[in-house]
């Protein structure tokens, strides 16, 4: 098992030189001077040349490279243009909320989809599996937009059971203002999990090793608790991996919609103010966040399956 996770680490550090490589040939590729875009039209031809001596923009491609990535090794990815902020502190603020939502939609797909999948596969053929494959279509025929509009419009405006919009203060304001926008993103990814796991218990519940299980007397319940659902859960964990690594790079549309200060939020407002520096930060973020969940999701997919470790 160690040796298939130090592979699976290997693979995701090559993963992560890959992602930084693209990111600088993104930047030199842009023809707009990030020195200009930094600073200002009006600002001093030393300060620019000091400004551009200290990225090694003076420098050839193998320099600027060398040093872009020594900077990123030290946690610098310089100052946004529109608020003159440092970009690290400005993630630093934005990914924490990011990360909340994150976890909360997660945990909601989970809580909701598996139980659903579940059900739908002990009673296949019947009225509950229909009524969870109702749902799921529905579920992923729904845009994001659309549900977090019918969400915040019936359960804010009119019912008045949830905020508008905002963060919160406190811990409890703050799950109280939680509830919509990670309802709304959990929608799609219960209707999802539901399908998915519902297709793979379908599969275990008609192997031969469940069928012993049977033949020993177990309870239907205990056999699929037991025995089908661990077998099961490896193509949930690789969503989960997949959902996690997305959702903490930004959910831009809910994020925005709910005015949650996030990533998502963070990188239109970059891509609108034309923030060079900053939308390239959240991407590096965004793309690290996403090899991390998935070798987690690997992690555990190696634990859950012993065949994976051969």
């Amino acid at each position: 098992m160690i040796g298939a996770i130090a592979r699976r680490i290997g693979w995701s550090i090559v993963v992560v030189w890959f992602v930084v490589t693209a990111t600088f040939a993104m930047i030199t590729a842009i023809p707009a001077d990030p020195v200009r875009a930094m600073l200002g039209p009006h600002a001093s031809p030393d300060t620019v040349a000091t400004v551009r001596a200290y990225y090694c923009l003076d420098r050839g491609f193998v320099g600027q490279y060398g040093c872009f990535v020594a900077h990123l090794a030290h946690g610098e990815l310089g100052k946004s243009a529109r608020s003159d902020r440092a970009v690290t502190a400005i993630i630093a603020d934005r990914i924490w909320p990011t990360a909340q939502l994150a976890l909360a939609a997660v945990l909601l797909q989970l809580a909701i989809g598996v139980p659903l999948g579940a059900l739908a596969a002990a009673r296949r053929g019947r009225w509950p599996d229909r009524a969870a494959g109702l749902v799921g279509l529905i579920g992923q025929s729904a845009p994001t937009f659309v549900i977090a509009t019918v969400l915040l419009y019936v359960a804010a405006f009119e019912l008045g059971w949830f905020p508008i919009g905002g963060y919160g203060d406190g811990v409890l304001d703050r799950l109280h203002h939680l509830v919509l926008p990670a309802a709304t993103l959990a929608t799609v990814g219960v209707a999802y999990y539901a399908r998915v796991l519902r297709g793979e218990l379908c599969d275990a519940l008609d192997q031969d090793y469940v069928r012993t299980a049977r033949a020993k007397g177990l309870s239907e319940r205990r056999v699929l608790v037991r025995h089908a659902l661990r077998n099961a859960l490896g193509p949930l964990v690789t969503l989960v991996g997949l959902d996690l690594g997305v959702l903490l790079g930004g959910a831009v549309v809910t994020e925005y919609i709910f005015a949650w200060p996030g990533l998502g939020r963070e990188i239109v407002e970059a891509i609108v103010g034309k923030d060079t520096q900053l939308i390239v930060g959240v991407v590096l973020v965004s793309a690290i966040a996403i090899v991390l969940a998935n070798l987690l999701a690997d992690v555990v997919c190696v634990w859950l399956d012993p065949r994976l470790r051969e």
